[in-house]
């Protein structure tokens, strides 16, 4: 995926020395392909995984251009994206941080934006909360005009590098998940723009590495979105989700055993599914220990 991810950019005439690539930890032989891909890119090796919001801070360290393009390793630049980009920082100088419409290998759209959570998100039924209609609160592109979002996806995230005297960079209390929403709220906090850019295309397998560990990627989403809370809305907001979290845990927990007993566990993946929730609810009751989660981190 790495190398298919280079070819994709230095197709669109980025040059190779102009392209950081920053490992986290890998254990396969993507860094050694990446470096025969392209000997001239700017490559940062960790021992291990220090996290997407580390990963891209250090990126920006090197990063030396007006405008620096976020792209996840699973994703692929399509042909105009760039383009498009540079158009809308172009005609709208409050927009500081831009995101690319992303579509799965077989060209079907994915969520591209997202709204911030809500208190009312995380304790109402969705019949109850109040209707969001605008389309970009829903993630998939109904037109092709930019448009201003809460928030966008960071697979394929642009920015303007002079923000960041502002902005700051991705706050690494985030380990996976919901830093690069923290940073578009906090961006429109400081009056900038975040906006939506349908015609900037980029291909995007989403999420393989949260997919091969399933249970401990949903262990960080928990994770992150309690530090969501606990910095942007407040102790209450933090303490009541504090205790939502654990009881949608156990009722996801209950209702997977009950399915699984019905059918006799026979489904491989409903037995994983249902033991995935109770280990979610273990770590729940053990204090929300910070060595689980996913692999191969970096101990403080």
């Amino acid at each position: 995926m790495l190398s298919e991810c280079l070819r994709s950019v230095l197709n669109q005439g980025v040059p190779a020395e102009q392209i950081v690539v920053i490992d986290n930890g890998s254990r396969d032989d993507s860094v050694d392909l990446a470096e025969r891909e392209a000997p001239a890119i700017n490559l940062i090796r960790n021992d291990c995984n220090a996290g997407f919001a580390r990963a891209v801070n250090q990126g920006l360290e090197l990063a030396n251009s007006d405008f620096v393009l976020l792209l996840n390793n699973d994703a692929q630049l399509q042909a105009g994206s760039l383009r498009a980009f540079a158009e809308v920082f172009d005609e709208i100088p409050t927009v500081l941080i831009a995101g690319g419409q992303l579509y799965y290998p077989d060209g079907h759209p994915q969520n591209s934006v997202a709204a911030i959570p809500s208190l009312a998100g995380e304790l109402l039924p969705k019949f109850l909360q109040k209707s969001r209609k605008s389309w970009p609160l829903h993630g998939k592109s109904q037109g092709s005009s930019p448009v201003a979002v809460e928030s966008v996806i960071g697979a394929c995230l642009a920015m303007r590098r002079s923000g960041l005297a502002d902005l700051g960079n991705l706050d690494e209390d985030y380990f996976f998940f919901l830093e690069e929403t923290e940073w578009c709220q906090r961006a429109r906090r400081l009056g900038f723009q975040v906006y939506h850019v349908p015609a900037a295309h980029a291909l995007h397998a989403q999420g393989q590495t949260a997919k091969r560990f399933r249970s401990a990627a949903r262990i960080e989403f928990q994770r992150s979105k309690l530090i969501f809370f606990r910095k942007t809305q407040g102790r209450l907001a933090y303490l009541l989700v504090s205790a939502v979290l654990p009881a949608k845990a156990v009722v996801n927990a209950l209702s997977n055993s009950l399915a699984c007993m019905l059918t006799l566990c026979q489904s491989g993946t409903q037995r994983s599914r249902t033991l995935g929730y109770w280990r979610i609810v273990l770590w729940h009751i053990l204090g929300r220990p910070k060595s689980w989660g996913l692999p191969d981190k970096c101990r403080p």
